[in-house]
């Protein structure tokens, strides 16, 4: 009997709970937080093809703007880590393959490499676009060489401009993301294309960089037009 008795004032109060006022109030249940662990840190490697203006005054980047302006055209690779979304890490060397008159060069450097994502964060598996900078510093090496306008016979085969330089530089990528790794940024492909600065009036001995030319000049400059590929393992 008293057991009868508990079990229908349980009963009772459960219902006055339920039905307050005469309205139905449904339980309240503890709100749930989407929390994502995608995974954007990672190694990526690159390469990507350049050209480059190397000029000691003012130049025009598709036609000759004076006579100090060479033409360079060469490959980059390149290693990264992004550390997350918005920030990697990243080296290069680069080497030049054609030129047009006396520049030939390599270069190595080092970036940080701010960045930053148009995506919807709610979704990973679709493509996206990004801007970054590039902030670093790094190594130029030019010698002269026997290109169509030949360089002045004394800087053949011998250095130009061996400088420690800030670079600094601005890109633009797209990402096509591997759906079958949604819960990080494995395997993903982006094809970028960028603007950098190599060296810029950096001093120099004081040097003739043509046959024709008289002149000499102390101060050099490299800028770069490039575009290539990076993977993301």
């Amino acid at each position: 009997m008293k057991k009868i008795i508990l079990s229908g004032v349980a009963l009772a109060l459960s219902s006055n709970l339920l039905f307050a006022g005469g309205k139905l109030v449904e339980p309240v249940s503890a709100p749930v937080v989407a929390v994502s662990n995608h995974d954007t840190s990672g190694i990526y490697a690159l390469g990507a093809v350049y050209y480059n203006n190397v000029y000691s005054t003012d130049y025009n980047w598709f036609n000759n703007g004076d006579i100090t302006q060479d033409k360079v055209f060469g490959l980059t690779a390149g290693l990264g880590y992004n550390y997350n979304k918005y920030l990697a890490f990243e080296s290069r060397i680069s080497k030049s393959l054609l030129e047009e008159d006396y520049a030939n060069e390599y270069h190595l450097s080092f970036f940080l490499k701010p960045q930053y994502r148009f995506r919807d964060d709610s979704n990973y598996e679709d493509d996206y676009v990004s801007i970054y900078g590039l902030l670093g510093f790094g190594y130029v090496h030019v010698e002269g060489t026997d290109g169509d306008t030949p360089g002045a016979s004394e800087i053949i085969d011998k250095t130009i401009a061996s400088n420690w330089n800030f670079q600094y530089g601005l890109g633009l990528s797209y990402t096509f993301v591997d759906t079958t790794h949604p819960e990080n940024d494995s395997g993903d492909w982006s094809i970028f294309a960028e603007y950098v600065v190599y060296m810029n009036d950096a001093s120099i001995t004081p040097t003739r960089l043509y046959n024709y030319d008289s002149k000499t000049y102390d101060e050099l400059s490299m800028n770069s037009l490039s575009i290539g590929i990076s993977y993301q393992f």
